[in-house]
């Protein structure tokens, strides 16, 4: 296993996951890489992302705490930008050749699934490399 990565929200699902993936990555060797996918809508004259800026440096920063509390070495930092967020983590995956992903059972999502979060669930169903979630 070479490359870890770790879709980040910034819900404590996400980075209980982080944690987690930074850990395994240290213990692995293995490249560990943090994504924030930014989310946006689409409305009849505009479109506007989900995330601020600001938001998304605060998400970067607490990752960036995290990994360094795990005591792994620091992780690679990813953004992109999608409409639809599991698509962009697992075509992010394909493309990076990540060999895990280790995510949250639930997110910052309004709209969640019984058991687990709706990105979560997506990801497991359309990814092509092993999916951990972290509870």
């Amino acid at each position: 296993m070479d490359h870890i990565l770790s879709p980040v929200d910034g819900s404590e699902p996400s980075y209980r996951a982080l944690e987690v993936a930074a850990k395994l990555a240290k213990r692995l060797s293995a490249k560990h890489t943090v994504l924030a996918v930014r989310q946006y809508v689409v409305g009849r004259k505009t479109v506007a992302d989900v995330w601020s800026d600001p938001d998304v440096k605060e998400i970067f920063k607490k990752a960036k705490e995290i990994s360094a509390a795990s005591g792994s070495a620091e992780a690679g930092i990813a953004e992109c930008r999608a409409r639809d967020v599991a698509h962009a983590i697992v075509d992010y995956a394909e493309q990076n050749h990540v060999d895990l992903i280790v995510m949250g059972a639930s997110g910052v999502g309004a709209l969640k699934s019984f058991v687990i979060g709706s990105v979560s669930a997506d990801v497991l169903r359309k990814s092509v490399c092993p999916v951990m979630i972290v509870h």
